[in-house]
């Protein structure tokens, strides 16, 4: 992270710590230390072999998780989703690795784990794009300095930390493995052979053949109770979880045109000078509004909206074109508005222009001092006042040209990722985050000195290059969000109360919905555990409703959500157990249909003799030439795909005749005419690359099948509805 990146976010290494936290980083510290806590739950969600999580152990987990990820609005489902994928994942593989005898130093071992972290690649690189081990170790004892101090807000960033090093752990075990197992994965001399035949042997014949096409769906019907036998008989592909059907509408909680009126008046007041009496004196003051005032600044950070505050940024570029058109031609103290912007009345006053660089490169030499509570480095015993005077006499050093900027800032400066580099940050773009630094680095010329102190100690900053210096503007901009009125929003729960009150059926609700514009949202199987919905997230409080005891189809609620009523109707409700008919019809009547075509055909074939033309003269088939076969690429020109039959062949002598092979495209009767083997060689060198690259790829699956192989239980779905 370069000086420049710390001094925008001088909070932001603890924060930024925190963010290698998120999703499945944060899990594996969480489930190391939840594991030596939590040992004696009578009631287990989940078993991996002897290793059970329990009901309290797995809802901290989720809690945690969700606290982790509160930024990106992660609901109940997702967290715990997760939370029970990477606690499988994990037990899974340490079980693994303990068969293995696979261990990782708690030092060494670790740190190079955490050394190969994209995250720590990014924030810990120097100018040499090297991971900085040194710049990384200052930052942890900084953070455990600040945490043995006192400071609260190290110790998200402890945390965090401790996380990383259990990831490089398991990073670090896992490329092990990875190891041992492609070691084991070798291609012998037999593969290469047998790859060689199965690309290379050939074997010409003539078949016999009817396509399954050559008979029509309709002859072929395929009841209800056959697919429900069908389901009946292969019972592992088609059971099905207890499920819900909901239908949803959004009825939005929006303001009304007199609601955007009255925010629009209100903001066009604030252009107007307004005189009010002053108690204190009592005489009448007049206060100057947004046109005529003398402290922008404050004036709007009294009058805007929350979030929205004046923050004295220059820019180039305006989302709103008419705004845009506007600032070209307007002069320091203009007034554009008020202007409609999406769900907002806005007023904006152009305070000043300069010429600005896009983006500047930048060198500088940090002094800091003893305690910087930023830096944190024990090594420097300067005073904030000799802090100061050396930056001063350094920046006259430079000036007068006694000493280079770079050797300078070799010698002197305490950023010891930039001090490597002769001082040398790189390019960086205006962010208005940094405004001290930023209004000297982007508004003077190319080999500009300056001294500017900020959180880090002070820095003798250059600037080494410009680009595209063009023409800013400042802009101060009030903002008053059109928000629904205590009026609009009793209309809007009025409709949706009304709409889920009249609803006898499923089929009524959908009606009355579409007769007052509501869009219907089917949301069909949800489990217990599915808790996000397309476009409104995490709905666990409506699943929950969907599972109570006592509900039923056609029951119907009104949920609260931001900006909108959610108005939900049950509209199925399935058992656990195998799935219908209905259900599974697309899927499984082709099965059905061609098992019947394949017996009707073979009928064909049964009393059919002679050769390969008598028969297929009997049961009414085509005689297709098939040559220069092989098992590699089993296609019979006019065919298509027959590796049962290609294969088939293979294992016939010449003149024989096979009895029916149902194939992918339809049935055929075999007779080989000519089988050749490949010509020998002492070459494999294609075959090997072959197998390698197919070993390789399968590599891929090997935890999946781990997961399959291990002896997992998954009791969420009786533990949900036991809390639900």
């Amino acid at each position: 992270m370069t000086a420049l990146q710390k001094l925008r976010h001088h909070q932001g290494l603890l924060v930024g710590l925190i963010l290698f936290a998120l999703f499945a980083f944060v899990l594996g510290e969480v489930i190391s230390s939840r594991d030596r806590i939590f040992s004696s739950d009578r009631t287990t969600v989940a078993s991996v072999g002897d290793n059970k999580l329990g009901v309290e152990e797995y809802r901290a987990m989720i809690n945690e998780f969700m606290e982790a990820n509160k930024q990106y609005n992660v609901g109940y489902g997702m967290a715990a989703e997760q939370v029970y994928q990477n606690w499988v994942l994990q037990n899974v593989r340490e079980e693994q690795y303990a068969k293995a005898g696979i261990t990782v130093g708690p030092n060494r071992g670790v740190m190079n784990g955490v050394l190969a972290l994209d995250e720590v690649k990014q924030l810990f690189s120097n100018a040499f794009g090297e991971v900085d081990e040194a710049a990384l170790l200052q930052y942890v004892r900084s953070v455990r300095s600040a945490l043995e101090n006192g400071n609260q807000d190290a110790q998200n960033a402890w945390n965090a930390w401790l996380a990383m090093k259990e990831r490089g752990r398991n990073d670090q075990m896992a490329a092990q493995y990875s190891d041992m197992v492609r070691a084991g994965v070798n291609v012998t001399d037999i593969d290469e052979k047998m790859e060689y035949a199965y690309q290379n042997n050939q074997v010409d014949g003539k078949v016999a053949y009817v396509p399954y096409s050559s008979i029509d769906d309709k002859d072929v019907p395929v009841s209800d109770a056959e697919i429900d036998e069908y389901v009946k008989k292969n019972p592992d592909g088609f059971k099905r979880p207890e499920t819900r059907d909901i239908q949803y509408v959004l009825v939005p909680i929006a303001p009304s045109e007199k609601d955007a009126k009255e925010v629009e008046d209100k903001i066009s007041a604030l252009l107007n000078d307004k005189v009010e009496f002053n108690t204190r004196t009592n005489t009448t003051d007049t206060i100057y509004g947004f046109a005529r005032t003398e402290n922008d600044s404050v004036f709007v950070n009294a009058n805007t909206d929350a979030g929205t505050r004046y923050q004295g940024r220059y820019a180039k570029e305006f989302a709103n074109a008419d705004m845009e058109k506007w600032i070209s031609g307007a002069s320091k103290g203009s007034i554009y508005g008020p202007y409609r912007e999406g769900d907002a009345y806005k007023l904006s006053k152009l305070i000043d222009t300069k010429q600005m660089a896009d983006s500047v490169s930048v060198s500088h030499i940090l002094i800091s001092y003893q305690g910087n509570q930023v830096m944190q480095d024990a090594s420097i015993t300067r005073t904030k006042d000799a802090a100061a005077a050396l930056a001063d006499s350094l920046l006259n050093v430079i000036k007068s040209g006694k000493a280079a900027f770079d050797a300078v800032a070799k010698e002197f400066s305490d950023d010891q990722t930039a001090k490597e580099n002769g001082g040398k940050i790189g390019w960086t773009v205006y962010s208005g985050s940094a405004q001290d630094v930023e209004n000297f680095l982007f508004f003077n010329p190319k080999g500009s000195v300056k001294v500017l102190e900020t959180p880090m100690g002070y820095h003798v900053f250059r600037i080494d290059d410009v680009k595209n210096v063009s023409k800013a503007y400042k802009v101060a901009t009030i903002t008053n969000y059109i928000n629904p009125s205590r009026e609009s929003a009793a209309v809007a729960l009025s409709k949706a109360q009304a709409l889920a009150a009249k609803n006898p059926s499923v089929e009524e609700f959908v009606a009355n919905a579409a007769k007052e514009g509501y869009n219907v949202i089917p949301v069909v199987d949800l489990t217990i555990l599915h808790t996000e919905f397309t476009g409104i997230g995490d709905q666990s409080s409506i699943v929950r409703w969907a599972y109570e005891k006592g509900r039923k189809v056609s029951d119907t609620k009104v949920f609260d959500i931001p900006n909108n009523h959610v108005v939900a109707i049950v509209s199925g409700m399935r058992p656990e157990g195998l799935a219908s008919a209905v259900e599974v019809r697309a899927e499984v009547e082709p099965l059905i249909a061609k098992d019947k075509k394949i017996k009707i055909i073979e009928a064909k074939f049964k009393n059919a003799k002679g050769s390969i033309e008598e028969i297929a003269k009997a049961a009414g088939a085509q005689v297709m030439d098939a040559t220069s076969l092989t098992l590699s690429t089993p296609i019979i020109a006019g065919a298509g795909r027959a590796p049962r039959t290609v294969g088939t062949m293979f294992g016939m002598n010449e003149g024989q005749v096979s009895a029916p092979v149902s194939d992918e495209t339809g049935v055929f009767v075999a007779t080989v005419t000519a089988k050749r083997e490949a010509p020998a060689t002492e070459d494999y060198t294609a075959e090997k690359n072959i197998l390698t690259e197919v070993f390789n790829a399968n590599l891929g699956t090997l935890l999946p099948a781990l997961e399959k192989k291990a002896d997992i239980k998954d009791n969420r779905v009786k533990i949900e509805k036991m809390y639900n």
